[in-house]
């Protein structure tokens, strides 16, 4: 496919024209630079073709540490691009570092173009002779914070691109607290480094896509930052990547939610559960770092988290360790069993749910209940009926154990809305 590489030194905004290009907010955009470290991938398309847009973080060859990490991820990048968007900032000028990364990316297969970003006032043909010393194969002055210019850039980027189609793939968001492993399990996944990993906690700060093609099926697996309470967040970007999380929980077809197996729960963990339950996302639970556990403890541990999570015993609890690759693709495989049964209609459904009122009518009831009519739309259930007050909280929980046990409806969260019968 059609592929854009946006390549710079740190605060050039590189995520403000990713953003920019996409038309939404994918790339956590703030004053203070580094912030993406890992590249973050986004899919568009204009007339008629896709683009994979590649934003990366901030370039600054430094051996060792994040600035080593992050220069692995700009090369994969590199890599993988048929257009190199070389971004410098005009308000700044040339710099050192600049003439540095335009050397380096030289080396590079795809078309390379310089792009002078933060042009608020339009094109400066001083600012142009300054940027002279960097020949690339186009050059272009944008402001990707106002749009200037960004239109011409599109427009010349599409003419060099093929006619084609956004291939689609099931959304599976990797989620949980800081430091439970999730950058290590996508990595596991995709078989090499493509989430930036120390064992500093929240290493990860934006969502990042991978793509990938699973036993037949195309896969979007999104890595998070961790989730933490939102008393913990200790600035802007932090509650940046919170909302972030958040988002791809409601975003993704099925979540899968990474516990520490060598911890107890916590109720950080706990809340994700229940914020992924609200939004009535599927979810799998995955006891990560399982290969830390002796083997004569296993069978406790696994008793003590079903007994811990027994209010959603109706979630599959995988055991996996991202490093022996035990339990990975079978999650994936389970995964994938549960979004390929969404589309799923009951057909019996109607009388289970009769039979639960006949087994145990709501107490409140002072006739005989009538179930006119039942609908369900994955595990959204509607039900009309002569007695609709007397469907309490109680009720409807005794409804959703009653279905789960007659039907399943395994990893999917169920929601109950009851209504009157139409006149």
């Amino acid at each position: 496919m059609n592929t854009v590489a946006i390549i710079g030194r740190p605060n050039v905004g590189k995520s403000t024209l990713f953003n920019r290009l996409l038309k939404q907010r994918k790339s956590i955009v703030d004053r203070e630079p580094g912030v993406t470290r890992d590249r973050v991938y986004g899919v568009m398309e204009r007339d008629g073709k896709p683009v994979i847009l590649i934003d990366t973080g901030g370039l600054q060859f430094e051996n060792g540490g994040i600035g080593g990490m992050v220069k692995q991820q700009v090369d994969f990048a590199l890599l993988e691009a048929d257009i190199i968007l070389f971004l410098v900032d005009g308000k700044a000028g040339l710099t050192p570092l600049d003439k540095e990364i335009s050397n380096y990316i030289r080396k590079s297969k795809g078309k390379k173009v310089l792009v002078v970003n933060k042009m608020d006032r339009g094109v400066d043909w001083t600012i142009a002779s300054e940027f002279s010393k960097v020949v690339l194969d186009k050059t272009f002055q944008i402001s990707s914070m106002h749009g200037h210019g960004v239109g011409d850039l599109l427009d010349w980027l599409l003419s060099d691109f093929e006619e084609g189609e956004v291939v689609k793939g099931s959304m599976i968001g990797v989620i949980g607290r800081p430091n439970t492993g999730k950058s290590t399990f996508v990595n596991a996944v995709m078989g090499y480094e493509r989430s930036i990993i120390r064992e500093e906690p929240g290493t990860t700060r934006d969502s990042i896509n991978s793509y990938l093609e699973f036993k037949g099926e195309n896969i979007v697996l999104v890595d998070t930052a961790g989730l933490k309470r939102k008393s913990r967040l200790k600035d802007s970007l932090e509650y940046y990547s919170f909302l972030r999380g958040i988002r791809t929980i409601e975003e993704s077809d099925i979540v899968l939610l990474l516990i520490d197996s060598t911890e107890e729960i916590a109720r950080q963990d706990k809340r994700i559960i229940n914020w992924a339950i609200e939004r009535e996302t599927p979810m799998l639970i995955l006891l990560s770092k399982f290969d830390l556990i002796p083997c004569e403890k296993e069978t406790a541990i696994m008793n003590y988290y079903r007994k811990v999570l027994s209010f959603v015993d109706w979630v599959p609890m995988i055991p996996i360790s991202s490093l022996t690759m035990k339990g990975v693709d079978y999650s994936l495989s389970y995964a994938l069993k549960i979004l390929n049964g969404l589309d799923k209609k009951y057909t019996e459904l109607k009388e289970v749910i009769e039979e639960a009122c006949s087994h145990w009518p709501p107490p409140a009831a002072m006739k005989e209940v009538k179930i006119y009519s039942v609908k369900q739309e994955v595990g959204r259930i509607q039900i009309r009926t002569n007695l609709p007050k007397t469907f309490d909280r109680e009720y409807t929980r005794y409804l959703k154990n009653w279905i789960r046990e007659k039907l399943g409806f395994i990893g999917i969260p169920l929601s109950i809305r009851v209504k009157k019968k139409f006149r």
